[in-house]
């Protein structure tokens, strides 16, 4: 099963809508989540961890757009986000380098504007000075995230310092800008700490069964590992379905960066983990093992067909690609507003942002957006 064009199109019309009233009701803040009833969107002033989604998102619509002066409000919109974003993000956070790789190269892409480019390399500078050499790790460094004051709710603890914690997340927010970084300028340094980070990933985070852990200890000093934990998940023998999401997404781009076959082995026992222990459409709870009156979370599903949309074709990534496809489908047909008369047109319904501290755990979340729109793009190209 795989969408045609025209269900792409319908998508792409529905997700544009919501951009628009996006734009219309959030100005120059930035969405965060949306309340799934009345569509109304909590937001940032700065994008906090996630800015440079919103920003893709607006060049996805200055794109697609077929009226001229609706494509400039979007674009227009985006560069002003870009200067509030830029100035605003940590550059010894992880997110760093995704916010700059969606806003900087994303924009480039979109527009051929040098200053994006180089904003891109000022994001694929910060992970090489944020690399720890001897933990071969990006770690998690310093940013507050907008959500409770202790993630896992009142009765659990802080983690850490983010200097000497590693993330499940971080093979996605922070190599996709180094391997665009290497690519576009053959410097060596952006492959070696990508490469490094990368294989480190492995034996960290990925479990025997392809499932993950979401945070990495290590010691500052000498950088061996000192434990493993969950935060986001329901236990430490469980899995947070948005981390594996990061972790398939991630994987794919590094094999789709390198063709190694440690990579691609890897994403395999990790998809076979996802489509094991989901739901038959593909969008898992927001822990594999909770219960089935718990929230799902579309944001981890999105994730994982944002990376398997992307893999390069061939046989050895076919039933790859086309489980992606179906996921996308699946969440197209099921999950997205399509609806000409609701508030909330385009839409991705039942995120789950973080369930243990019970926040923003049943919502539209702009992040699922991004990456579904991202998906969409992938296979319009490739048709």
């Amino acid at each position: 099963m795989t969408a045609s064009p025209e269900t792409l199109d319908c998508a792409t019309d529905a997700l544009i809508d919501r951009i628009d009233s996006t734009l219309e009701a959030t100005g120059e803040e930035f969405p965060y989540f949306a309340d799934p009833e009345t569509g109304a969107w909590d937001t940032t002033d700065n994008g906090n961890w996630c800015g440079g989604h919103w920003i893709g998102l607006l060049w996805f619509a200055a794109d697609h757009v077929n009226d001229e002066s609706r494509a400039e409000r979007f674009a227009a919109a985006a560069r002003s986000h870009i200067e509030t974003m830029a100035e605003y993000m940590p550059r010894e956070s992880m997110f760093c380098g995704m916010n700059f790789h969606h806003a900087g190269f994303g924009g480039y892409d979109a527009t051929g504007a040098r200053a994006l480019f180089g904003l891109g390399l000022e994001g694929a500078d910060a992970m090489v000075a944020a690399f720890d050499e001897d933990a071969r790790q990006v770690p998690l460094g310093q940013l507050a995230i907008k959500g409770p004051e202790q993630f896992r709710g009142p009765e659990s603890s802080h983690g850490p310092p983010g200097d000497r914690l590693g993330a499940v997340d971080a093979i996605h927010t922070s190599l996709p800008v180094l391997w665009w970084a290497y690519d576009e300028t053959g410097e060596t340094r952006f492959r070696d700490v990508a490469l490094s980070h990368a294989d480190r990933h492995l034996d960290w985070y990925v479990r025997e069964d392809g499932s993950t852990w979401h945070h990495a200890v290590f010691d500052g000093d000498t950088g061996e590992l000192e434990r493993q934990y969950n935060e986001l998940a329901l236990s430490d023998d469980t899995c947070w379905a948005r981390g594996q999401g990061w972790h398939i997404a991630g994987l794919a781009r590094a094999y789709t960066e390198t063709g190694a076959h440690r990579y691609l082995n890897a994403l395999r026992r990790s998809v076979d983990y996802h489509q094991e222990n989901s739901p038959s459409d593909g969008v898992p709870r927001w822990d594999y093992a909770a219960g089935s009156d718990e929230p799902r979370d579309t944001s981890a599903a999105a994730l994982v067909v944002y990376g398997l949309t992307m893999l390069p074709s061939g046989p050895a990534t076919a039933g790859l690609r086309e489980y992606g496809q179906d996921v996308l489908e699946m969440l197209i047909d099921e999950y997205l507003v399509t609806d000409a008369d609701a508030n909330n047109r385009g839409a991705v319904l039942h995120g789950c942002f973080n369930r243990p501290g019970r926040y923003a755990d049943d919502h539209e979340l702009l992040c699922t957006n991004y990456y579904v729109a991202a998906a969409i793009d992938a296979l319009r190209d490739q048709q």
